[in-house]
């Protein structure tokens, strides 16, 4: 397992670094990144047959100086500053507790002072230049693959927060006993959360935009698979909890040809620091599961990887606008459903016990059949 960016960087090259980056964070960032080319690919593709078309936008030409975002970008700057030059002259205590150190109040005062005012010129000088009385705009048309960057961004920053809150709520206890390191960890995520608010996040924007919704989503479909494959490896190499249950049985003869660990895995050096102490290790994670489990992060990232390629290859054949985000979330429901039943997680004690995944995975399924059937007969009553 690598817990930080430097833990893998030592396995691949043999080096000794100290680079506390989580994987779990940079992995995420990743998976964002990864939605945000494949959705501009799936834009762009509809563009071509048509499918989408551009929309009017009002852009700014010039108008008055806008004081408050001046002073915001100064404060941006500042921020950023003060803490990316800490780390630089305070590397040996960022490394001891990288949360605890982004979350104080240390940092480089002079960066950061520095940084604000060269910020604050900037932005000034920029407003001066676009200055007049009175606001005057022009429109222009923009296509959807132009905003692609907006979407991520919306749908990142609305995901990250419906994850965390959806993760909250699976496991109130923990977070009334530590409500602080709950919220602030680099753990501790639920996707589900994350597709519901930022698929209401991102649909409150692109109506806003005046793009087509039944479009929008059947873009967004490949997107979200392929950000889920990439994003559920960071549980994966970071070994954060989120695997199956233990599975002490040896590979069957017929799995043979795979790896031991795809079957069962102790995931060591895990960033939860659970299990039992690794002989002869040193450092913060030196800890693996006594008995090992099944790699479910695995399993949901190879489904859904195969999922995407069903989806990207499949939307040349189905005509019906919005088919396909109903089927992409219909695969994952079904998927997730039958992997919860090999996961560890927490029940809620209704009919025998059921978790929180498996009630929207349910209703995932349902959504999906049921939106299948209407777009059809929709598409089929309009040809």
């Amino acid at each position: 397992m690598f817990p930080t960016l430097g833990h893998l960087i030592n396995y691949l090259f043999g080096t000794s670094i100290d680079f506390p980056m989580p994987t779990y964070g940079f992995i995420l960032v990743l998976s964002f990144a990864t939605s945000g080319i494949v959705l501009n690919m799936a834009f762009k593709r509809k563009e071509r047959l048509g499918e989408l078309k551009s929309h009017k936008s009002k852009e700014l030409v010039s108008g008055p100086i806008n004081y408050f975002d001046i002073l915001f970008s100064a404060f941006f700057y500042f921020i950023v500053f003060y803490k990316v030059v800490g780390v630089i002259f305070e590397y040996d205590i960022f490394v001891k507790d990288i949360n605890s150190y982004i979350f104080s109040l240390q940092g480089n005062i002079f960066a950061g002072l520095l940084a604000s005012i060269g910020g604050f010129a900037y932005s000034y000088i920029a407003a001066k230049k676009k200055y007049s009385e009175v606001p005057k705009y022009k429109e222009v048309d923009v296509l959807p693959h132009q905003i692609t960057m907006n979407i991520v961004m919306i749908a990142a920053l609305s995901g990250i927060i419906g994850a965390k809150l959806f993760d909250i709520l699976e496991n109130l206890d923990s977070f009334m006993k530590d409500p602080l390191n709950q919220l602030f960890s680099t753990g501790g995520f639920t996707f589900y959360g994350g597709l519901i608010l930022g698929t209401i996040a991102v649909g409150l924007y692109i109506r806003k935009r005046g793009i087509g919704i039944l479009q929008m989503i059947d873009s967004g479909a490949p997107a979200i698979l392929a950000a889920y494959a990439v994003g559920r490896m960071a549980c994966m190499l970071s070994g954060d909890g989120c695997w199956g249950i233990p599975n002490p049985e040896p590979q069957p003869e017929w799995l043979a040809f795979l790896p031991d660990w795809m079957w069962a895995y102790d995931f060591p050096h895990n960033v939860i620091k659970e299990g039992v102490h690794i002989s002869g290790c040193n450092g913060d994670y030196c800890y693996m599961l006594e008995v090992p489990v099944f790699p479910t992060p695995f399993y949901e990232s190879s489904l859904s990887a195969l999922f995407f390629l069903i989806v990207w290859f499949a939307q040349n054949k189905i005509k019906a606008p919005g088919t396909m985000f109903f089927i992409a979330i219909g695969l994952n429901g079904i998927a997730r459903f039958f992997i919860e039943k090999i996961r560890v997680n927490n029940e809620y004690h209704i009919g025998g016990g059921i978790t929180q995944a498996e009630i929207i995975s349910s209703l995932l399924v349902i959504i999906g059949i049921v939106g299948v059937i209407v777009l059809h007969r929709v598409y089929k009553a309009k040809v």
